[in-house]
């Protein structure tokens, strides 16, 4: 399962079995909203190139493996149930409706969630009966118009510290029961409409429901202006200015239908700078090779796609939810959390910054394109093919010299251009397509964008001479399977065998998880950029979030996040539909912490749904983890045979 970027996945892991004809004497059964296999999917199953799941006899005995006891589900319409009752050729029912049982005894149910939050688990066997009760917690509705008057809870916002600048419009928003009519009141009695609007929330992204349904909600939400001085709400004290007077009173949210009427308080403490005022940041971190990740809304944890170096200087115009809000230009800012920044004392200076010579400087490795500045500003670099672009906040030129340096074939084209006012612009073209880019300040403020050159590659033995990067994924965290296996140890097996087949074939191997001792997520592509891998390849199995129907979303598919990885995503989802034939899910960019590099083409991939009991059964199978290993191995060896010169 994959690391980040994604919805987490529930208790010990969303692993769910799948039964396909193949294996079991009759279609799957079960029940529910978009309930069983559709004939499409037993066709595919059918070609599927996956072992039969042995058959196993013991004694009988339930093992529901998700949800847990007493677990909190994230939907309140169907969702799967699954586990083992250790022998094959059992009759299996959840709360009175048929469940298929694999062969080794796993199974896996797709069902409507009882309205009790109760699952009644019944198996039969041999004359034998046994009998389970799991209890789920079950999130509240909020669409029936004829539900209890009530606030969804969680859903109220702005919570916490607030800093906003004067006149700015600050929004106040929650989901609650439809028909009734809602208004903030202020402590002097004065108030706002806050009217209902329909919201669809849709699922996204490769881990989601592509055939489920959108669900609807009803939202109360207005707007007022912030002004000053500031005596109206009050909650915990802004960071950024100083906290209310004692007397400030609470703000008060207002839910009336009929002569129901609920009150609860908006517990905010609202922060407003005036006219002009800005307070001053520092980009800080434990490592001087640390950056801090700029996120377009705060909380959200993506997209990523902002990452500063330690030391860079920040004008700071918000807060909101435990981040800051700084301006990169005029029309541009980003959300920062706070703990990656360094609040310097209010009257501090804002950055204001130019960026004079522009210089290349080739080395043996790598070219460094070097930019003079006058501040430690907010930058972004981006690649595209053969064209690295680097942007500077809030710069403005006097770059009057750009030195190319010693004649490198490497290095084609070196350009700048003052894009707007406060946005300066460089652009390297360089021979090949970008292999790789690190950018960072060194100690006398130079903004330092280092270019990798690109490996020389054999295309008769493309590995030979490599150094790469295999990552067993987790633990901690990861999926587990219906008969507990678990994602790690499934993982781990298949990376041993991929290291085995590349160092045989001429490569230098660095392993991030060599045994079954956990590793931290952030420490595996640091090490692999202190080693200087040349590419990384991450490997996981997947898991589904509360609501997906596991038997119609269930796949393969490969995440890359910065461009230079897509190539080789392509070519490990290619081999893996190849060698297994399971749906092809497509690729994916992802902000997943084992792509993020950008020193190097790095992909994680996603081979198999541990809760399907066909394809757990098949990662215990030395033979299927042989097959999957080669299927990478012949991914890797395309990729690196296409960028021959």
């Amino acid at each position: 399962m994959m690391a980040m970027g994604r919805i987490p996945f529930r208790a010990i892991g969303v692993a769910a079995a799948l039964l396909v004809a193949a294996c079991t004497p009759r279609p799957a059964t079960s029940v529910g909203a978009g309930a069983g296999p559709s004939p499409a999917l037993a066709s595919e199953q059918a070609r599927a190139s996956l072992p039969r799941v042995p058959s196993r006899t013991g004694p009988l005995a339930i093992d529901v493996v998700y949800p847990g006891e007493g677990q909190a589900l994230t939907t309140a319409d169907s969702n799967f149930v699954f586990g083992s009752v250790g022998t094959g050729g059992t009759r299996l029912t959840i709360n009175g409706l048929p469940v298929e049982v694999a062969p080794n005894g796993a199974f896996l149910g797709y069902l409507p969630v009882p309205t009790n939050g109760v699952y009644d688990v019944v198996a039969e066997a041999g004359g034998q009966r046994a009998a389970a009760r799991r209890t789920v917690t079950i999130p509240p509705t909020t669409s029936t118009g004829g539900a209890a008057l009530s606030i969804v809870g969680g859903t109220l916002v702005p919570a916490g510290a607030v800093t906003v600048q004067e006149g700015e419009r600050v929004t106040v928003r929650f989901r609650a029961t439809q028909g009734a009519t809602a208004r903030l009141v202020f402590p002097d009695g004065t108030s706002i409409p806050l009217p209902p609007r329909s919201v669809v929330q849709r699922a996204e992204g490769f881990q989601q429901d592509v055939s489920g349904q959108p669900r609807e909600f009803t939202e109360y939400a207005g707007t007022f202006a912030a002004r000053t001085p500031l005596t109206t709400l009050r909650g915990t004290a802004p960071v950024m200015v100083a906290p209310l007077p004692p007397g400030a009173g609470t703000a008060t949210i207002e839910l009336v239908r009929g002569r129901d009427t609920v009150r609860t308080p908006l517990e905010v403490s609202l922060g407003v700078l005036r006219a002009g005022e800005t307070r001053v940041a520092v980009a800080a971190g434990d490592r001087p090779d640390s950056t801090v990740i700029g996120q377009a809304l705060p909380g959200t944890g993506t997209p990523y796609q902002w990452f500063f170096p330690v030391g860079t200087v920040f004008t700071v115009t918000g807060e909101r939810e435990g981040f800051y809000r700084v301006r990169l230009t005029d029309e541009q800012e980003v959300w920062i959390d706070q703990k990656s920044l360094r609040l310097l004392p209010a009257g501090a200076l804002p950055p204001e910054g130019t960026v004079g010579t522009v210089r290349v400087v080739p080395r043996a490795d790598w070219v460094d394109l070097r930019l003079s500045t006058s501040d430690r500003l907010p930058h972004r670099v981006t690649a595209d093919g053969n064209t690295l672009t680097v942007e500077v906040y809030g710069a403005r030129t006097r770059t009057n010299w750009a030195h190319y340096g010693p004649e490198d074939a490497f290095v084609r084209r070196l350009s700048w251009e003052q894009a707007r006012t406060d946005l300066f612009v460089a652009r390297l073209e360089v021979a090949e397509p970008v292999w790789g880019w690190r950018s960072f300040y060194d100690a006398g403020g130079t903004l330092v964008v280092r270019v990798r050159r690109p490996p020389r590659i054999d295309r008769d033995h493309p590995l030979a001479g490599r150094f790469i990067a295999v990552d067993a994924g987790h633990p901690p965290g990861g999926a587990i399977g219906p008969t507990r296996l678990t994602e790690a140890e499934a993982n781990l097996a298949v990376a041993k065998r991929l290291v085995r087949m590349l160092q045989q074939a001429g490569a230098r191997v660095l392993e991030t998880r060599p045994d079954t001792a956990a590793v931290a997520l952030g420490a595996r592509p640091l090490a692999a950029e202190r080693a200087n891998v040349e590419l990384l390849v991450s490997l996981h199995n997947n898991a589904f979030p509360d609501g997906v129907n596991p038997f119609t979303n269930n796949g393969t598919t490969a995440f890359y996040n910065a461009p230079q990885g897509m190539e080789l995503a392509r070519a490990l989802q290619h081999e893996l539909i190849a060698e297994l034939g399971l749906r092809d899910l497509g690729i994916a960019r992802a902000d997943l912490a084992l792509v993020r590099s950008t020193w190097f083409p790095s992909t994680l991939t996603e081979t198999m749904f541990l809760m399907v009991p066909q394809q757990e059964a098949a990662l215990r199978d030395p033979a299927a983890q042989e097959r999957i290993a080669r299927a990478h191995l012949r991914a890797i060896e395309a990729f690196l045979r296409g960028k021959a010169r």
